[in-house]
């Protein structure tokens, strides 16, 4: 028969007695329970509160190893505070083993412990893409992970909750659990450090009567070794003259305000707003899961301030897809944030060259006053006398200058037409406009009639 076991670590035995509900200790979790659709738990709402009953599983013994595997321990601890720290709970292999310094299988085991005592839970199991022909091998998708509460440690803490399956929700605790959480408030605030590692200088010092010994320099007596002789880079001055370097900059920085990929100041509703675009583009977007949720947020923080809503961003981002022609889902780029802020930047710059076209082709419009008919005839009739045509010749009427201000496509037809005698008709001015119009790849004349 298995013993009943504290609720934490060094409880007094009052208060474990007052405890109703021991929870029982687990070996195994089935598969389909470490599903978030088949967990019992309630999600946690942030990284402290799942710290605290990661802490309160570690220290009440609940996780039996199977044989040689190994058990609850500071390293399991150590692995569920990096995960604390992640949004979305996203991390690869790589990362976590980065992290902790150590092996694959020992992240992996760990992870497992995570998951078989239901702290852990899958929301989308990562998955190997097979290599399609033609096209170089994808990166594996990484799994994402949902950060549970269990069931026992709400019972054991007397803690009440509202709500019904994953969204339940803390309402409240009996006065029995409040110290209990208090001490598990303190370890979940603490972090865990590795002890640094000391190095022992077994050969500091040496006799010179040694035959293989070198002094240093002359007249000395000993053959130090010791990291102690050091020059003025190594000592205390450099550390200070950094320490000043790091103040400067951080002060440096703090006087600017952050600003956003198109150069907009960021505000809490625009952060806002953007974490709410990456989750759902994350979601919808297969080929944006390369970026981290920080990156995608900061990079959607410019379509969030101009109000545009989830269908209208997941569009935007599929129109970029398909610009490279790669809308398919086996397209993983690199730097998905980097994609989409230059997307963002060119867009920028096409609405300011349509602006300024549309304020150009705007001055090009020709006033049809009086005066300025009487002026256009003038100044066609110098052109004439300059070319040696005939000023009688050129479209001196109202209905001829607004037939060709506001029909240029079809002044432009008969002026090529009409050839040489173009000059005679239109005048060497508006041919010569015309033309230039004509030969801007980035101007559309308009529809003839």
């Amino acid at each position: 028969m298995i013993p009943a076991v504290p609720v934490v670590p060094g409880q007094r035995q009052a208060l474990a007695e007052v405890t109703a509900v021991v929870p029982t200790r687990v070996a195994w979790v089935p598969l389909e329970h470490q599903l978030v659709s088949g967990a019992a738990g309630r999600i946690a709402l942030d990284g402290y509160s799942w710290m605290q009953a990661v802490h309160w599983v570690h220290g009440a013994g609940l996780y039996v190893p199977p044989p040689r595997r190994p058990g609850f321990c500071e390293t399991t601890v150590k692995l569920a505070e990096v995960l604390s720290r992640l949004t979305p709970c996203r991390p690869s292999i790589a990362y976590l083993m980065r992290e902790l310094k150590c092996s694959r299988r020992t992240v992996q085991y760990h992870r497992d412990i995570l998951q078989a005592t239901g702290l852990l839970a899958w929301r989308s199991v990562g998955t190997r893409l097979p290599l399609a022909p033609g096209r170089k091998r994808v990166t594996c998708l990484a799994s994402e992970y949902e950060r549970l509460i269990p069931v026992s440690y709400d019972q054991a803490l007397g803690i009440r909750t509202a709500g019904e399956g994953l969204e339940r929700r803390m309402t409240g605790i009996s006065e029995e659990g409040r110290s209990v959480i208090a001490e598990l408030g303190k370890k979940a605030a603490r972090k865990l450090r590795r002890p640094r590692r000391t190095v022992r200088h077994s050969r500091a010092r040496q006799s010179v009567s040694t035959p293989r010994c070198t002094p240093l320099e002359g007249g000395t007596t000993d053959c130090l070794s010791s990291p102690s002789v050091r020059d003025s880079k190594t000592t205390g001055a450099a550390r200070e003259t950094t320490s000043s370097t790091r103040k400067k900059r951080a002060a440096r920085q703090a006087g600017q305000r952050r600003r956003t990929v198109l150069g907009q100041v960021v505000t809490a509703a625009m952060m806002v707003a953007g974490d709410q675009l990456a989750r759902v583009a994350y979601r919808r977007v297969p080929w944006v899961r390369q970026a981290s949720h920080d990156q995608l947020r900061w990079v959607l923080n410019d379509l969030a301030e101009r109000g545009w809503s989830q269908d209208q961003v997941m569009a935007w981002l599929g129109e970029i897809a398909a610009q490279y022609g790669c809308a398919g889902v086996l397209w993983r780029p690199e730097r998905p944030h980097s994609l989409i802020a230059h997307a963002l930047r060119q867009d920028v710059e096409q609405e300011r060259h349509d602006q300024a076209v549309a304020e150009r082709a705007a001055v090009r419009v020709e006033d049809t006053s009086v005066a300025a008919v009487q002026e256009l005839a003038g100044e066609l009739d110098f052109m004439a006398d300059l070319f040696g045509a005939a000023a009688t010749t050129a479209p001196v009427t109202r209905q001829d200058l607004q037939q060709v201000a506001y029909l240029p496509a079809a002044a432009l037809a008969q002026m090529e037409a009409s050839g040489d005698q173009a000059f005679e008709r239109f005048g060497a001015g508006l041919v010569a406009r015309y033309a230039s119009l004509d030969a801007n790849p980035n101007i559309q004349l308009g529809v003839t009639r």
